[in-house]
Formats: C-alpha cells, structure tokens, sequence
C-alpha cells in the first residue's frame, strides 16, 4: 500500500504540473492551476471508487477551510510545506477520509498551493454536480412557495436544463418585495419587485 501511494503522489503531482491524459477527465471543463489539481483528484477518485465519499468530505472542508484560524495557518511560514503536508495527511486518515482525498491535500500542501484549496474544493463539488447530471436551481423569494408554484416553475426550468436532475434550493428574502430571482446553473434571472421598482426610479429619474 505504501509503494502504491507513494506512486499516486507522483502520479497526482505530474497531472497537477503537465497536461498529461487522465484516466478519468472531469465531466466540464475546469482550467487555470487549480483545475489541472481537481482534474487529478477527480481522476483519482473515480478509478479507487472513492467519489462519493471524497465528495461528502469536501462539503465539510469547505466551511473549515473558510475559517480564519485556518487560512492563517496555509498562509503562516512557521511551518515548512513538508512539515503542512505531512500534519494535512495525518489529520485526513484521522478523521476517515479516503486515500485519494489525503494524499490530495497532502500533495497541494507540499507544492504551496493551499491557498488555492478553498477554490479547488469548490470546482470539485461543481464537477460533482455536473458528474450527477445534476442542474443546480436556486430560487429566491420574498415569502415561502406554494406547492401549485413551485410545480409550475420545476416544470419551466426543465424546459431549460432537459434532461437533468433538477435540485432545486429555496431562499426566503422579504427585501425583494416580491416576484422572484432564479439561478440556473451560471444563469441568472431577477424578476423581483425591488428590481423592478428601481428600473422605474431610474427611469424617471432621466424623464425630469
């Protein structure tokens, strides 16, 4: 086991830094440093059958990794990166996370690129999501949905996204007054009744 994880690493650290052929590739397309780094986690994890669980632990990452007493310890130079990359793998295995999730955090410790890690655990709960077939939906509104129309906007969004699985967030938010504001994926549409009355404001504003 040790032989094979330490051939991971390097096998991890040479995707991270070359545009080598993954495995398995990402189901849309994710760029920059940080995706060469997820395209290797998500290739990894899909061959050791290790998604959900990574998946379920990076949920829980994302809130800690936010922390201020967190972020302070990524950016601190008291500690080496080998000495950060050791502690993330120790703490990984400690708290049950698979093989290929610690020897992730492991490897972007030892490259100095955890400052990034908040937005490469972010991109790969976004490859999840479109892995799943999923569409993310969020729908904002002043007060609480009626089952009637909630069915009738689940109904026109799949107009929009097909044949995906639609999950589908609820937010609550007296300020819009009224109407509503939908997020699709990377869409967005604001059909709020604060929205509108500040069209009309500034509309009148340029009439006088």
């Amino acid at each position: 086991m040790a032989k094979f994880l330490s051939q991971f690493r390097r096998s991890m650290c040479s995707a991270a830094s070359s545009n080598i052929t993954l495995k398995h590739k990402p189901p849309v397309p994710v760029f920059g440093i940080e995706g060469r780094y997820v395209s290797a986690l998500y290739s990894a994890a899909h061959q050791m059958n290790q998604l959900d669980d990574v998946e379920k632990h990076c949920k829980a990452l994302q809130t800690e990794v936010g922390k201020p007493v967190v972020k302070d310890y990524f950016e601190s130079s008291m500690q080496s990166r080998i000495e950060k990359a050791k502690f993330l793998h120790e703490f990984a295995k400690s708290a049950g996370m698979p093989d290929s999730l610690a020897n992730f955090l492991q490897l972007v410790a030892e490259n100095g690129r955890l400052k990034m890690l908040r937005k490469m655990i972010n991109m790969f709960l976004i490859v999840m999501v479109a892995h799943r077939n999923e569409a993310l939906c969020e729908v904002i509104t002043a007060t609480p949905f009626e089952e009637a129309d909630r069915a009738a906007l689940m109904e026109t969004l799949k107009k929009f996204v097909q044949d995906k699985k639609i999950t589908l967030t609820e937010k609550v938010d007296p300020s819009i007054m009224g109407g509503m504001i939908v997020g699709v994926d990377d869409k967005h549409v604001d059909l709020s009744i604060k929205r509108k009355m500040l069209l009309y404001t500034e509309i009148l504003k340029q009439a006088l």
